[in-house]
Parts: structure tokens; sequence; C-alpha cells
């Protein structure tokens, strides 16, 4: 009698090889559920979907030349978009450097801080955000790099 899936023992060394593991022994399992008022499901991803999520962010991210070693950050909220970006980093071999997106009229210094710090080579967001913090984000960039 052959063992099942949950009776083998197999060693990962990285988020990576195990999520691509489970890609390919459980494509269709459920990887993530996002809860929409803590309770209640509201999204999920399985760990097929997450895995080419995250080849296609990891691929963008190498597109764009950015390099292993090199950080990126992740101006996501709370939601399965955020785990995606996580994994296609890693992917990449990028650092993932996550912060909260600012909301309206709040201060900038605490994302400035961490952009400052971090010295991202790029940032990955939603559209929505994007939209909503476009203009603060190139005041941010204005205000390091001095363009």
């Amino acid at each position: 009698m052959g063992k099942n899936l949950s009776e083998l023992s197999v060693e990962f060394s990285t988020l990576v090889e195990l999520l691509r593991w489970r890609a390919l022994h459980q494509p269709k399992q459920k990887a993530y559920s996002f809860l929409l008022d803590g309770e209640v499901e509201g999204f999920d991803l399985t760990y097929g979907e997450l895995d080419y999520q995250a080849r296609v962010i990891g691929a963008v991210l190498q597109s764009y030349g950015v390099i292993s070693g090199e950080r990126a950050l992740l101006l996501y909220p709370s939601g399965l978009e955020f785990i995606a970006a996580f994994f296609g980093c890693l992917y990449a071999g990028v650092v993932a450097v996550p912060a909260y997106p600012p909301r309206p009229n709040q201060s900038l210094s605490r994302l400035q801080a961490v952009v400052a710090d971090a010295q991202p080579a790029i940032a990955l967001t939603t559209t929505t955000v994007l939209s909503n913090i476009e203009q603060q984000l190139w005041a941010i960039y204005t205000h390091l790099y001095g363009c």
C-alpha cells in the first residue's frame, strides 16, 4: 500500500522549495484564505495559483532588471496580493520590504524612513493603492534622490 502525501517525510530548505513542491503535488489545495471581517472567508488562493502568480511576479522583477539581493518595497493592504508578491520576491531572490501604504492625509515620514533605509530597487503595489499614493511616492523619490 502506498503512502499518502501527509505520510511522506519531505524536507525543504526554503519556502520556495516548499511552495513548488505543494504546487506540484497539491495544486488545488487551499494555501491561504483571506478573512473579510476576521471570520468570514472572502477569497482563497490554492498552491497552484500562488505558485503561478509568484512565478509571474518573479519573472517581472527580473525583466525590470532587479537582481538577486536587491530590495523590493511591497506596498499592499492586507490581502492575498501581498502573499503573491512576497513569494514572487522569493522566487526572484529579491528581499521583500513590506510596508503598509500610507492613508490619505497621513504623514509620509514612516514610509520615507523605510525607503531611505531599505533603498529598494522597485516598489510593488496594487493599481488602487498606486492611484491613491502616486504623488506621495513621487515626493519621496524626489526628496531622497534629488530628481
